[in-house]
């Protein structure tokens, strides 16, 4: 799995937690603002965190059921 893999799943994952934070902010009744800050952010470390342990597991050779991706076999096997 390249770089480009990596960018892509990161900015898929970022997009949707930043909505559905974003969302349930608004359903709070917090304000605009607020709202954007609270769902970048935690977007961010989010998405870090997760992009952070798949790339882990990744090197790791285990599987994500959920995520779909398979690690790649030809490293392990030269």
């Amino acid at each position: 799995m390249g770089f480009k893999f990596w960018i892509i799943r990161a900015i898929k994952v970022f997009v949707s937690v930043v909505i559905l934070l974003f969302i349930v902010e608004q359903l709070k009744g917090h304000s605009l603002e607020d709202s954007i800050l609270f769902s970048i952010l935690w977007s961010f470390l989010s998405t870090s965190v997760f992009i952070g342990s798949r790339v882990y597991q990744s090197r790791k050779g285990i599987v994500c059921e959920l995520c779909n991706d398979t690690p790649d076999q030809t490293s392990k096997n030269t």
